[in-house]
């Protein structure tokens, strides 16, 4: 896993310091640490994939307050560490109390060791949690695991769903996806999908599509998306620049994954497609519960006689 850390500093040589101090602190973790000199620049390589962003309080065109709000649209889960010689009690830190991860004097003893140290921690704790996650997921994870999924008739009649979505809405490409504890399986696909492999969890489109309340997902165009700019030249290299998932939700109110079409090009969505493709993730989803209740029926006979 790639560990990207920003260093914001107008003054060069101090920015360069910094980044230096982490890269060696730093070594077994491999991390890739940026620099920028003003907010304009820090902006610019803001990513969600930025895990910390050590920055000065005082900056040409503006504060590192300024990239602390930036930050909460690009990349709300990464950490900031105010590393400055501004002095604490002269800033008002009320708005922004929560957002800032730590205040570290560029001056004080062990300055360089306790950012060091801040840094580290902050990786760690991203690193645990750098994917959304619904409140209700061991619950789900458990519903994952209760279906028969590995049976060759069901992948048929999944795959024959797939095939519907991808003619319906003209796309090379669509796929039945489950989200596991960490990763994303493919059950059923069209299209070159079918040669895609699991993948990770955090590089998921998937894991953000779960979480929708309305069960429909519909990205435009991922290299316009925050939550995907990182990984786009990877996603339009699958053919991924539209995207539209519509979730399995079972019968307990729980997903499991989403039904999902790829385009190759941006394209918008309407509310009629959005409907019909969360029609035939209800149908995907009854197919599910409906064979693995017949598979359970199947084994109690088994065992009766």
């Amino acid at each position: 896993m790639t560990h990207r850390i920003l260093c914001v500093d107008g003054d060069k040589d101090a920015s360069e310091d910094t980044a230096e101090t982490i890269r060696s602190q730093l070594a077994d973790l491999d991390p890739v640490v940026e620099t920028a000199g003003t907010l304009a620049d820090a902006e610019a390589l803001l990513g969600t994939d930025t895990d910390v962003i050590v920055t000065e309080y005082d900056l040409s065109d503006g504060t590192g307050f300024d990239i602390v709000s930036a930050a909460e649209d690009v990349c709300p889960d990464a950490g900031v560490i105010l590393y400055t010689d501004t002095d604490p009690g002269t800033l008002d830190t009320i708005e922004l109390r929560g957002a800032i991860t730590e205040y570290v004097g560029k001056d004080s003893v062990f300055g360089e060791e306790r950012l060091a140290d801040l840094v580290r921690t902050t990786i760690e704790t991203r690193s645990q949690g750098s994917y959304p996650m619904p409140q209700t997921e061991a619950e789900r994870l458990a519903a994952l695991q209760s279906f028969d999924l590995d049976d060759e008739e069901l992948i048929e009649s999944l795959d024959r769903i797939t095939d519907l979505a991808a003619a319906h809405f003209d796309v090379e490409q669509a796929s039945i996806n489950l989200i596991t504890e960490y990763s994303q399986e493919f059950l059923a696909c069209y299209g070159e999908a079918e040669d895609w492999k699991t993948m990770d969890r955090e590089d998921s489109i998937c894991t953000f599509t779960i979480l929708e309340e309305s069960g429909v997902m519909a990205v435009e165009d991922v290299t316009e998306d925050p939550r995907f700019q990182s990984r786009a030249d990877s996603l339009i290299e699958l053919g991924i620049r539209a995207y539209m998932g519509a979730n399995l939700i079972t019968s307990n109110g729980l997903v499991i994954g989403p039904l999902c079409i790829y385009d190759d090009e941006p394209r918008s969505f309407s509310p009629a497609e959005k409907a019909y493709l969360r029609d035939l993730a209800a149908v995907a989803m009854d197919l599910i519960e409906y064979h693995t209740q017949l598979r359970a029926v199947g084994d109690i006979e088994e065992a009766d006689q």
